[in-house]
């Protein structure tokens, strides 16, 4: 059964009041552990071993890097070990297993955040690993690895791109982004404080042109003191917008490559402002009342989770605890986990469990969406690590394209001797299928835009989903490829995963590239995989 989440708080404006009061008539409404057509809660099972994911305990960083490297429609995976073990490369074979390959790098390095993206528009995705400095003293240059896609070779590339002329810095999180909306993607380097003898500004910025990134010095994010970020667009303008941590920050595009510090105007209608945007680990987008704007969820570690909600594309207002009572989160990922049409949340425990046995289940949250904001908590879905390790991170994705977003967890401290080191595991979701009763679903494989000009990184894909017959409710739901949620990693999830619940007819797709370009579709069938081509 769902653990009931904590009493609405009291809000300082009428909006938020009005907010408080829809969110607080779903909870009572809503039976505990069932979703919104009643598919019940999502539950998963460990399918490490089978899959051929075989991995030693080691340190984590910020979560393994999710992507379609070859471009052949499966997603495969780049594991961070930080670094006590080298970077690992499994290739998807698409018969619902993992091989390993040669590791991405000749060498071991000190990895922390990764992003992937389109970067040489072939198709296929590259991806960028940010190097550590000896805590500051020695620079470290980031490492690009371009794709050859479907001979699966990687190739170091940052020569090619001008990065490796850069004196690089303390690196923390990369993010590939198309800040001028030309289609291609252009790059932030977020970085740790360096020392006073390094040389450039801490944090940096590069347009992409024609595939050598030229850095840019007025960006507003410069002197930014933060590590890790998320992209997200906030304001609804179609410019992506850049949301920073571990000291909440928010940075509004104001035009190409250019921010604006906006976090005071974003949360000048919360009392405790201060005090919700300290401590955040991690953080991901979500639209979790089905209004068409992107809301955050925030995890805290030890501080109570904060959810934010957007109120008009202009400020936020403040939601209660999502997950309640529970806390000690240090990584989130958001999805339609049971496929009834509303977004859900998962949490990564970052507690080191105590026992005198030795390993035991760690208990991950599950919170169930009921689409209009409100969440019910549970920890007996499955998806629950036996590992003496805290955990360290956890991502969705569907990895065998069975239409259910399954789970990758690691545990294992980021630095070494601060606790048991953890392994990977990968958690299949075993939640109803239609012929069994659960919701419908719906991939959306996007490629590049119709002109070939713009990659697939941060496309907003909108579905409009009803019923065949005519009866129930139609509904209009937004993705967009990219992460699910991250502390420092960007996963690059171009195969979109919607649930549809009891929906079994599509009205509209409509996918909208970075650089404006759209194009829309109605025959499109349900419980299936739509490859969106370019023309």
């Amino acid at each position: 059964m769902g653990i009931p989440q904590h009493p609405l708080a009291v809000y300082a404006t009428a909006a938020a009041t009005a907010l408080a009061t829809v969110a607080a008539a779903a909870l009572l409404t809503a039976a505990a552990g069932e979703g919104v057509n009643g598919t019940g809660t999502a539950t998963w099972t460990s399918v490490t071993d089978a899959v051929g994911l075989e991995t030693s305990p080691s340190t984590k960083w910020g979560g393994a890097l999710i992507s379609d490297l070859d471009g052949d429609g499966w997603y495969d995976l780049v594991l961070n070990n930080h670094d006590q073990t080298a970077l690992q490369l499994f290739w998807n074979t698409r018969n619902g297993r993992f091989t390993r390959a040669k590791d991405p790098l000749p060498f071991l390095i000190d990895a922390h955040g990764m992003a992937a993206g389109d970067i040489f528009m072939t198709g296929s995705s590259d991806f960028i690993v940010m190097q550590g400095g000896a805590n500051g003293g020695a620079p470290a240059t980031p490492r690009l690895l371009r794709s050859a896609g479907r001979r699966r070779k990687l190739e170091q590339a940052q020569r090619a791109t001008t990065l490796e002329a850069d004196t690089g810095g303390r690196g923390r999180t990369p993010l590939l982004v198309d800040m001028d909306r030309d289609g291609d993607l252009d790059l932030i380097l977020l970085n740790y404080v360096v020392s006073p003898k390094a040389s450039g500004p801490r944090q940096r910025v590069y347009e992409n042109v024609n595939g050598v990134y030229v850095r840019r010095n007025d960006s507003g994010l410069e002197d930014a003191n933060v590590e890790r970020a998320i992209l997200t667009d906030l304001n609804g303008d179609g410019w992506m917008d850049v949301v920073a941590f571990p000291f909440l920050r928010i940075y509004i595009a104001t035009s190409p490559f250019t921010f604006a510090d906006r976090t005071y105007h974003w949360l000048r209608d919360i009392p405790n402002r201060r005090s919700i945007g300290s401590s955040v680990w991690a953080a991901a987008e979500l639209d979790v009342n089905g209004d068409g704007r992107w809301d955050l969820y925030l995890a805290r570690q030890w501080q109570p989770d904060v959810l934010l909600v957007n109120d008009g594309n202009s400020r936020f207002v403040a939601a209660p605890p999502p997950a309640g009572k529970h806390r000690g989160h240090c990584d989130v990922t958001v999805g339609d986990f049971n496929n009834d049409g509303a977004t859900d949340v998962f949490l990564s425990y970052a507690a080191e469990p105590v026992a005198a046995g030795g390993a035991v289940a760690r208990p991950d949250v599950l919170l169930t969406g009921d689409g209009d904001g409100g969440f019910t908590a549970s920890t007996d879905h499955g998806a629950n690590q036996v590992s003496p390790a805290a955990g360290d991170s956890v991502q969705a994705f569907d990895y065998d394209r069975d239409g259910r977003l399954d789970l990758l967890i690691g545990a294992g401290d980021e630095v070494a001797g601060r606790g048991p080191l953890g392994s990977w595991s990968l958690f299949a979701n075993t939640s109803p299928l239609p012929d069994d009763g659960g919701g419908h679903w719906l991939l959306v494989d996007v490629g590049r835009s119709p002109n070939r000009r713009a990659a697939p990184s941060n496309a907003l894909v909108t579905v409009t989903a009803a019923s065949a017959d005519g009866t129930g409710s139609t509904r209009s739901i937004v993705r967009r490829v990219g992460g699910a949620g991250g502390s420092g990693i960007t996963d690059d999830l171009r195969v979109v995963h919607f649930g549809l619940g009891d929906r079994d007819a599509i009205e509209e797709l409509t996918v909208e590239w970075s650089d404006g370009s759209t194009a829309t579709w109605t025959d499109v069938p349900v419980d299936a995989r739509f490859v969106v081509t370019a023309v």
